[in-house]
């Protein structure tokens, strides 16, 4: 039985720390963060698209509440999968092919939806989607780490995770207005090719560094190795959790508003995009913070400082069916995005600071399965929900999902966040 890949090495690599502090200054690494930036932007658009045409294509086919959680239920299915598979080819080919080809196929997938005559053609293209979409989040992270210190990747994180809530905040409008000028099936083509330019810049600008960490080019940590890693079942049980609450913001936000506030279409393409705004902000905001507090607390300590008090602000979820007017729920809903994604850039980028480079986007990869994983089960749990008692059992429940998780990780990686002075990821080579 190999024994694990140590997490915290007692004598840090100076031959390893200087070879990645030559290639994590270069300014190129910026354009990078911003081609994931902008691929992070699509892969939302490609997934919001349908979230925003819910009612209108549940009415078009003729699906109820249980077939659209279930058409939503294929897409996790797949993305769950794929999330494992995609840190493995991430880790084993690195950033560049992977994210081309990942993006190329869900762009081909979304365009595809446009084409669905019926509950079975739907669900097998969102499947298609779901598939292709994890190894965005994979090859990024893998991107960052490559090119960017300790101190710089919940930066880069938050800047790429906006990217996500951007797209999705771009998603409403755009998808609104194609809808109503020239029919739904025009907002997932025409998203669908913005998609595959994208691709194609993405495989000519970027290079994998070729002055890597020699910890890079091993093969990828056997699975026994990985499994006996501390903290990761933490990771992914609290992972699984809180992410539900955040698949429930993007397939079922719209409809919410659309059947429990009376909002149309229109008035969904003009005012709810807000939310997502609300997301980008707590992103960037909440990678700089904690990046700002890397020096004083350490990293474990910086991301703890951030995720403790937002995952305390979540707790206000379950007051939302309870407000009467549409303007405050969307008000509160923002608000409660802007801290979900604080959380998630601190959360995510934990993955980096935990676990050494040969194991890091495989880590990752299992992460978004377990993530995926929340979803699924909840996307099914919330449908039947809904349909038997409506919408406030659902609240209240996600309501408690990020404090019951802070408090696990709290308590479990304590030891961690008290050594104020340790910057983990550079002791680490990464």
């Amino acid at each position: 039985m190999p024994r694990p890949i140590p997490v915290l090495p007692a004598t840090p690599l100076p031959a390893v720390v200087a070879v990645e502090s030559e290639h994590t200054r270069r300014p190129i690494r910026w354009v990078y963060a911003s081609l994931l930036l902008l691929a992070s932007v699509i892969n939302y658009v490609d997934r919001q698209t349908l979230s925003v045409l819910a009612v209108t294509i549940q009415k078009d086919m003729g699906l109820s509440d249980v077939r659209y959680g279930t058409v939503v239920q294929c897409f996790l299915l797949t993305y769950m999968v794929m999330y494992v598979v995609s840190g493995r080819l991430v880790d084993r080919f690195g950033a560049k092919w992977p994210q081309g080809i990942f993006l190329f196929c869900w762009s081909i997938a979304n365009a595809l939806t446009g084409m669905a005559t019926g509950f079975a053609s739907l669900a097998a293209c969102r499947a298609a989607l779901g598939a292709a979409e994890p190894g965005n989040y994979t090859a990024s992270l893998r991107a960052v780490g490559d090119w960017f210190s300790a101190k710089q990747r919940a930066v880069a994180v938050g800047l790429y995770s906006m990217g996500g809530t951007l797209g999705a905040a771009i998603a409403v409008p755009v998808t609104a207005t194609l809808t109503m000028r020239y029919g739904w099936r025009s907002a997932f083509v025409v998203t669908g090719a913005m998609g595959a330019v994208i691709a194609l810049i993405w495989l000519v600008v970027y290079r994998d560094p070729k002055d890597a960490v020699p910890a890079e080019r091993v093969p990828a940590a056997p699975w026994s190795v990985v499994l006996r890693q501390p903290y990761i079942f933490e990771m992914l049980g609290t992972r699984m959790m809180t992410d539900s609450v955040w698949f429930f913001f993007l397939f079922w936000a719209s409809k919410y508003m659309q059947e429990s506030h009376g909002l149309s279409l229109k008035e969904i393409g003009t005012t709810l995009w807000v939310l997502y705004v609300g997301a980008d902000i707590g992103s960037f905001a909440g990678g700089w913070l904690s990046s700002f507090m890397v020096p004083q607390r350490g990293t474990v300590g910086a991301r703890f400082a951030v995720m403790m008090p937002a995952a305390a602000c979540m707790l206000s979820l379950s007051v939302v069916p309870s407000l009467s007017g549409a303007g405050m729920a969307i008000a509160l809903l923002t608000l409660l995005a802007l801290c979900h994604m604080a959380w998630m850039t601190n959360v995510t980028t934990l993955a980096l600071d935990l676990f050494p480079k040969a194991m890091a986007t495989t880590v990752q990869g299992m992460i978004g399965a377990a993530s995926a994983a929340g979803g699924l089960i909840s996307a099914g749990l919330i449908a039947r929900t809904i349909h038997a008692y409506g919408y406030r059992p659902a609240f209240l429940v996600m309501a408690l999902m990020h404090p019951i998780a802070a408090i696990i990780l709290y308590i479990r990686l304590r030891p961690a966040v008290g050594r104020a002075g340790l910057v983990l990821g550079e002791s680490q080579g990464l």
